[in-house]
């Protein structure tokens, strides 16, 4: 990490990484009517063509960890971001749905490198006044990239079909990663040697041995379960119940999605000024079962569900901002970040491939939208006993770190 000035325009392209993750997730929701209707995908698979894309994040997130502190932030990044490149191409030449799939399955690679090493390219750049700010502003990652796709999907979809996306997402892969090749070349910045390869695997049991990255893995699990259902089907959702067109459907969850990242960004300045984890975590559980609950509730009025929709994201972009500093802030060294960034971003992956197919799931065995809101209060029900035990470990640190 560096004590010097923040180098912005390296955080810029971490960030820009990120954006391209989400991007990838934010393709799906606005296409599932026309993936379901031309692959003759149930409601069921066509969840999973979401969410399978956590698939390789959810499984082997902290041995990407550890793979990104051997070999290397910025090497991991472009190769991540390559293997994205290739299988969205072939994505887009999918002609069933069990194709499709494996190619979001590989697509995930990406996911599971970028969200790892990305914040330790942050770490690498940013001043240590700046580090809390700069990581928390890293939770803007997937609902600025998702609202980017969703925007670009409404006004491209109907004229180049969803393969037409799937391509146009492999060129702007690509775009990316010239320019971000280019920028992090040797020549033009050099990493402080501070947050160069892992130590021994003794570092690494140390790092799981500590119940932060635990912690927040945990919060972060049953924060994705419920925040890409919602996000994932809300176009859907709101064609069903309330009569919108795709455009508008998309539009509407756009704009919704979006501010989320006010949330993170909201976070991470709230961090940034000495506001404690744990209580952003809390919050984030609270108003984000209320509302969630709430919006799908049957006597809930039409006007009222976008409303609720927006503090569901607000409130939501809270937690990401606070558990992905915090499981940076529990790594033994610097020299373990992206190890224990891994595990946290492994619960995130987690809760992503669970979330969509479950929801679809659960409206199916039940019948509709409506009869499925009470489900809206399990996790954050859950999470709340979490935001106890985060308090503690965050206390427990604070002490061992005032003590050296």
């Amino acid at each position: 990490m560096t004590s010097g000035r923040t180098r912005w325009d390296i955080v810029a392209l971490a960030l820009s990484a990120g954006y391209i993750v989400g991007m990838q997730v934010g393709k799906v929701p606005p296409a599932l009517p026309m993936l379901q209707a031309e692959l003759d995908l149930s409601r069921v698979i066509a969840g999973l063509v979401a969410s399978s894309f956590y698939g390789i994040g959810a499984v082997f997130g902290v041995a990407c960890g550890l793979l990104i502190d051997r070999s290397g932030a910025r090497r991991m990044i472009v190769a991540g971001g390559a293997v994205m490149a290739l299988a969205s191409l072939a994505g887009g030449y999918a002609g069933n749905g069990t194709l499709l799939l494996a190619t979001r399955i590989v697509e995930g690679f990406g996911f599971a490198t970028i969200t790892v090493a990305a914040p330790k390219l942050i770490i690498a750049a940013a001043s240590t006044g700046m580090r809390r700010f700069a990581l928390g502003v890293w939770g803007t990652y997937m609902p600025i990239g998702m609202a980017l796709s969703l925007l670009i999907a409404t006004a491209l979809l109907g004229s180049i079909g969803w393969r037409g996306l799937w391509f146009l997402n492999a060129g702007l892969i690509v775009l990316f990663l010239l320019a971000f090749s280019w920028r992090t070349t040797p020549v033009l910045w050099q990493a402080p040697s501070s947050i160069g390869a892992a130590g021994d695997d003794a570092g690494i049991r140390t790092t799981l041995s500590r119940p932060g990255p635990w912690l927040f893995g945990v919060c972060f699990v049953l924060f994705s379960i419920q925040w890409l259902a919602v996000m994932t089907w809300l176009p859907t959702f709101l064609i069903e119940t309330q009569g919108r067109s795709l455009a508008s459907a998309a539009l509407f969850t756009a704009f919704i999605v979006s501010v989320t990242a006010l949330g993170a960004v909201a976070g991470a300045t709230l961090m940034h000024r000495g506001a404690e984890r744990w209580l952003l975590i809390g919050l984030a559980h609270v108003v984000m079962g209320i509302c969630a609950a709430t919006l799908f509730a049957p006597f809930t009025a039409d006007a009222a569900k976008i409303p609720l929709a927006l503090a569901f994201a607000l409130a939501g972009g809270l937690l990401p901002a606070a558990c992905l500093e915090g499981g940076a802030a529990h790594a033994p060294s610097h020299k373990q970040v992206a190890t224990a960034s891994g595990f946290v971003a492994q619960g995130a992956a987690l809760g992503s491939v669970l979330g969509p197919p479950l929801l679809a799931a659960v409206t199916e065995v039940v019948g509709d939208w409506a009869a499925a809101w009470w489900t809206m209060l399990i996790c954050p029900g859950v999470g709340l006993a979490a935001v106890i035990a985060v308090w503690k470990a965050d206390g427990h640190l604070a002490q061992s770190t005032s003590g050296r």
